[in-house]
């Protein structure tokens, strides 16, 4: 009840440096709107952690949040490569076929058809495995694609609804011992019993 009481007594303090922080961050950075008005290449190299490399549209790249922000804070003239080092060339390859499907049904909201194809083509797209699932996850956040993400993330929520513990250990071959097991959770709880009152 102590730690509870302190923490909303010191709510307000907590609050305001939260605010000032992310005000200083927001205003310390500058924002990108526009990376096309900083580069005149129409092109650009994404280089993969196993040295493959990517020759991309910059329509297609900026896709990514993180790839926009780079443009822009990189000082590039007509020539840009930008490193990976934690994503695969096969997983790069992935994320931009989902880039390149998805800029060119960019703005094609009205058009059902468009809609229908897209929705198929994304069903198709989380149609694998799931350790490249993980990996594309890993990947789309680091490249902020929040589409990507949003898209992979569904489809392992969809894989464990309604599923028991076990079968979720069996279906992405989770062993017992890789997560904390129930006797050092109920340790755990034992040892900080004041944080659990």
């Amino acid at each position: 009840m102590v730690v509870i009481y302190i923490c909303f007594h010191h709510l307000d303090a907590i609050l305001l440096v939260l605010i000032s922080i992310s005000a200083f961050m927001v205003s310390s950075r500058p924002i990108a709107t526009h990376p096309e008005d900083h580069v005149a290449a129409t092109s650009l190299v994404l280089k993969s952690s196993d040295g493959e490399k990517f020759e991309v549209k910059l329509q297609v790249a900026l896709q990514s949040e993180a790839i926009r922000q780079m443009i822009v804070d990189g000082g590039f003239s007509n020539e840009i490569e930008l490193s990976f080092p934690n994503i695969t060339g096969v997983i790069m390859a992935k994320v931009l076929e989902y880039c390149n499907k998805h800029v060119d049904y960019d703005g094609a909201v009205n058009n059902l058809t468009a809609v229908e194809e897209l929705k198929a083509f994304d069903t198709q797209y989380v149609n694998v495995h799931y350790e490249t699932l993980f990996k594309l996850i890993l990947a789309s956040n680091e490249l902020k694609i929040k589409g990507l993400l949003d898209l992979v993330s569904g489809k392992i929520a969809d894989m464990i609804k309604g599923k028991e513990v076990e079968e979720i250990r069996e279906m992405f071959n989770i062993k017992q011992g890789s997560c904390a097991d129930h006797s050092t959770k109920k340790q755990y709880v034992q040892g900080n019993a004041w944080a659990f009152q």
